[in-house]
């Protein structure tokens, strides 16, 4: 009974740390939020927080997005800032600005992207400061599934 309780008492916590947009949930304006945020709906307006931001499969966001941590499995047409690592899953389709230290491109992302590092100088300054940029442009091939290829950019 314990390990029950404990189960429940886990998932509660969870649940509460992390704001979820369930699919089929359509938002037009911005989304500010103290915990991590999982969008699998759609939202049209910026998303800003200081923890993580997962965009599952079917989440599509349309404006710029703040993290401190980014996952993208979904769709996302604006710019990305984040402090720590922004991760593109095969599935994922990016056009925009991405500023960040780490960044992991899986192999069959699609990207139309500028990639920029936030100056070592400074670590207030803005994030969308860079003294480094890449273009990065790859697409889907459906023709070729290989095993994980990553393109990654470390500080």
């Amino acid at each position: 009974m314990w390990t029950k309780e404990r189960k429940i008492q886990e998932e509660m916590e969870m649940a509460s740390a992390t704001s979820v947009f369930a699919p089929g949930l359509n938002i037009k304006g911005n989304v500010e939020a103290s915990s991590d945020i999982r969008i699998e709906g759609e939202i049209v307006g910026d998303v800003t927080t200081g923890k993580k931001v997962i965009i599952g499969v079917s989440g599509k966001i349309t404006g710029n997005i703040i993290a401190s941590e980014i996952c993208v499995m979904g769709e996302v047409l604006g710019d990305i800032f984040v402090q720590d690592l922004a991760r593109f899953t095969a599935e994922a389709k990016m056009r925009g600005n991405v500023y960040s230290g780490k960044i992991e491109i899986e192999s069959g992302a699609d990207m139309e992207v500028t990639l920029s590092k936030p100056k070592k100088t400074n670590p207030n300054a803005s994030l969308a400061k860079a003294d480094t940029q890449t273009k990065v442009t790859e697409s889907k091939d459906t023709s070729q599934k290989s095993g994980k290829e990553l393109v990654k950019m470390d500080q």
